[in-house]
């Protein structure tokens, strides 16, 4: 009853079923030629659709076509074009075929087109901001340390932006690509370059062909001044595409590419089923990245150093990618109700990745954030994972889809066993379904197909419901027996679930694992023992998601740091140190965490000793020990702990750390003698300013408000152009306020740059800085006009909201 209250209330909102799209005719292939007018931002193509009606005759053809100028349309016979009657909206284009054909008919349309993709209205949402398809980076050249680039961002159903097609992820075809471009940019699109041809007006034209069949929403293609590294796996070339001042560190980058390769198609018993893999870097990109077939596309704040790359390895971000070649290229969902078969199996990629090349740690530690993360969006709007009721497309990209369809893929390989889950059922279901379109009972009936099982109850609950369990464990020993309670508290518009799981009860120093399977809402479990128990581990695999209330008293979580040896485990009893009544156990825990092989760990336990849990001086010859330690973001902490206990006592080491490998590191030691008023040395600061890392910049740019010095506005403007997301939001802001107190004619040349940010960039949180930031500027001459202009062009509902505030 539950259930159909809340899908009842949910429909008073989302009335409008999404069903997958219905299907007229079979789209074959797709050979595109195109070429660009930098200047105008446009993109002239020449597409032809080899298509054939799907089972009812056909005597028109509807394709989706966004913002474009439609030239002529004809149908090809041999070499002959007829022309065709056509219509055409905003957004859709009906070409009239003349007379009916048969799905034993086969039919050649040849479309002249032009994309003009920035001058029609566009949307986006949090996940993919912009939908505008086609991207012209600094087409003028006009910006400083920005190079020209053109990429596509294709899903989800952004491809019919730059060509015609049926713009839906449950269509597949074969595709051949012309691309023509100024001879010195590099292009790059799916499948493989067959052969590049110079034209007499210093053009080139490279023939890309992808001769195996996927959904238009994966077509691709790059231009730019790419430095072009290549690798191989297993005589499948590998490249990696970044720009040219990093071209040095793409292996750094990229380079367990081919490792990746080889564990993830010996887990599946599938081999990377594509002709090629390329992995391309591009500026102002609107997602993180984007899995098209053979070639990946990623943000620029992948492109690192060395010295960043001892901060923050990207890893997790290209495993994604990687792992949809099989899980949403190779099969792909049917609609975007189902997007979880393509986002849950990526994202529990990044765990598998980790288990296997990191350690179980460096899994659990990434997993439990992606289970935080996933906790914080369902406590305000939980929503099942399959899900045919839905505002916009976009909103399935959520934390349900990414996060929970991780955990679920988690639990399900825990209950059926390695074996059956990979090499078994994964298997089974990516040959099953190869090239084909799938939904969720796909996944199901392949389970049920290995396991012998009705698995309808775990994909019922998990999939098909909202929500997830909360327990509340209670544990007590009476009468020489363990009794262990268990009530699913959750609210009562979530279902009960049914929970397979363990528990593990260490008695005079042996552990014992039960197994339980939780139906009710209160059960309890009773464990004959000879005597106390020292702990009782509920789900000691930490595999289900579930938030789970346990209480147990400081000497079980002691003893449960020193015995269970698993990250979330001694998490657990690190994390609650702050409430043990033993002055003595919290010293002797503590001095422990500092040691703990798991940064993370140790990071908790410096936060005790930050908050005063116990006595700094207890703990300041480790602390200072510490300062040597493997990870940059412990001795980002340590030294924090040092200076701000006693800062001339540990000026040296705030200094040395300006010299550290790590730029976190650095870029908090800069952070730190700001705070303090301190100053760095003249010829320090000027080294400094030449560096390119966010950490460093930002933390400099505090450093000069802090002092109230103002540089120069070259430097601000230099450096904004390497920015994008978060970081460029911020870094608007402190450049506002240094605008303050600048000479009138460089706030004037401000004004410009806010402008263009404000009214175009596809990030909305840049928008709304640098609106921002033109408001501090108001007083300049037009600059109200300015505002007025951006407020009334903006399409963003939740900026419009805003303004109005402001």
């Amino acid at each position: 009853m539950c259930i159909f209250q809340s899908l009842e209330a949910q429909n008073e909102e989302i009335t409008e079923y999404r069903a997958s799209r219905t299907r007229y005719i079979d789209l074959i292939h797709t050979k595109l030629e195109v070429s660009f007018d930098w200047e105008k931002q446009h993109m002239h193509g020449i597409a032809t659709l080899d298509f054939t009606p799907y089972f009812f005759p056909q005597s028109d053809v509807v394709l989706d076509a966004k913002g474009m100028n439609i030239n002529s349309v004809s149908i090809l016979n041999g070499s002959a074009e007829s022309p065709l009657r056509f219509e055409y909206s905003e957004d859709q284009l009906t070409i009239d075929l003349g007379k009916e054909f048969q799905r034993t008919d086969t039919l050649s349309i040849k479309i002249d087109y032009l994309a003009k993709p920035n001058e029609r209205k566009l949307g986006g949402s949090d996940a993919i901001k912009s939908d505008k398809g086609l991207y012209f980076i600094n087409p003028l050249n006009e910006e400083k340390n920005k190079p020209q680039q053109i990429w596509t961002q294709g899903e989800t159903e952004s491809n019919s932006a730059w060509f015609p097609t049926i713009d839906s992820p449950n269509e597949r075809c074969t595709q051949e690509m012309y691309i023509t471009v100024d001879d010195k940019f590099i292009t790059l699109s799916n499948g493989v370059l067959v052969e590049s041809t110079n034209n007499n007006d210093n053009t080139r034209t490279d023939y890309w062909e992808m001769d195996l069949p996927h959904a238009p929403y994966l077509f691709m293609m790059a231009v730019g001044d790419f430095s072009v590294i290549k690798d191989e796996w297993q005589d499948i070339p590998l490249t990696y595409l970044v720009e040219k001042e990093y071209a040095e560190y793409a292996k750094d980058i990229f380079g367990n590419t081919p490792e990746m390769m080889t564990y993830f198609s010996e887990l599946l018993g599938i081999n990377f089923p594509w002709q090629k893999y390329a992995q391309v870097v591009v500026r102002d990109f609107v997602s993180g990245a984007m899995e098209n077939t053979t070639a990946s596309v990623f943000m620029e704040a992948v492109q690192s150093n060395k010295k960043e790359l001892l901060d923050r390895r990207w890893d997790d971000i290209i495993a994604h990618e990687l792992f949809h070649q099989w899980f949403g290229d190779l099969v792909t969902t049917e609609s975007w109700s189902n997007i979880t078969l393509n986002e849950g199996f990526a994202n529990y990629s990044e765990y598998l990745w980790d288990e296997y090349k990191y350690g179980q740690d460096e899994a659990d530690y990434n997993f439990a954030q992606s289970k935080e993360s996933y906790f914080d969006e369902a406590d305000e709007d939980p929503k099942s994972l399959i899900r045919f009721y839905y505002n916009t497309r976009e909103d399935m990209f959520d934390r349900h889809s990414y996060n929970k369809g991780g955990w679920v893929l988690h639990m399900l390989r825990n209950y059926v066993g390695d074996e059956a889950f990979f090499t078994s059922s994964l298997n089974l279901y990516l040959n099953q379904n190869a090239f084909q379109t799938v939904e969720i009972n796909d996944l199901r009936l392949a389970f049920e197909m290995v396991t012998g099982e009705d698995l309808n109850w775990f994909f019922d609950q998990w999939f098909m419901l909202s929500g997830h369990p909360i327990l509340d464990v209670v544990h007590k020993y009476e009468n020489d027996t363990l009794y262990l309670d268990i009530t699913q508290s959750q609210n009562e518009e979530t279902h009960l679930f049914k929970l397979p799981v363990f528990g593990d009860i260490w008695v005079a120093g042996e552990k014992q694992r039960f197994p339980i399977i939780i139906e009710e809402e209160t059960e309890t479990y009773k464990f004959p023992l000879g005597e106390e128990p020292e702990l009782v581990l509920f789900d000691p695999e930490n595999q289900l998601l579930a938030k789970i209330n346990h209480s147990k008293s400081d000497k079980e979580l002691a003893f449960q740091y020193d015995n269970a040896v698993s990250y979330e485990a001694r998490r657990e009893a690190m994390m609650k140190v702050a409430d043990f009544k033993s002055g003595s156990l919290q010293q002797e825990l503590i001095a422990k965490g500092l040691k703990d092989p798991f940064f993370d760990i140790r990071l908790v336990a410096l936060g005790h000793i930050a908050s005063k849990v116990v006595k700094f001086k207890k703990h300041e010859e480790q602390l200072v020990a510490m300062l040597d330690d493997e990870n940059s973001y412990v001795r980002a902490d340590v030294l924090s702990l040092l200076v701000s206990e006693n800062s001339s006592k540990y000026s040296a080491q705030l200094y040395d750390a300006l010299n550290d490998s790590s730029y976190y590191v650095v870029g908090s030691a800069i952070q730190f003698i700001a705070d303090s008023k301190q100053k760095i040395s003249d010829d320090l600061i000027k080294e400094f300013k030449k560096e390119n890392n966010i950490n460093v910049i930002i933390s400099l740019v505090g450093y000069f408000s802090a002092r109230e010095e103002y540089p120069d506005y070259q430097w601000y403007a230099d450096k904004m152009s390497l920015f994008s997301g978060n970081e460029l939001f911020y870094f608007i802001q402190y450049f506002s306020e240094m605008l303050l107190k600048a000479p009138e004619e460089e706030r004037e040349m401000a004004v410009d740059t806010f402008s263009k940010l404000a009214s175009s960039h596809p990030n909305y949180i840049v928008r709304l800085s640098a609106y921002q930031g033109l408001m501090l500027l108001s007083d300049l001459s037009g600059v109200e006009q300015l505002l007025a202009q951006i407020k009334t062009t903006e399409t963003d509902e939740r900026l419009l909201e805003i303004y109005k505030d402001l």
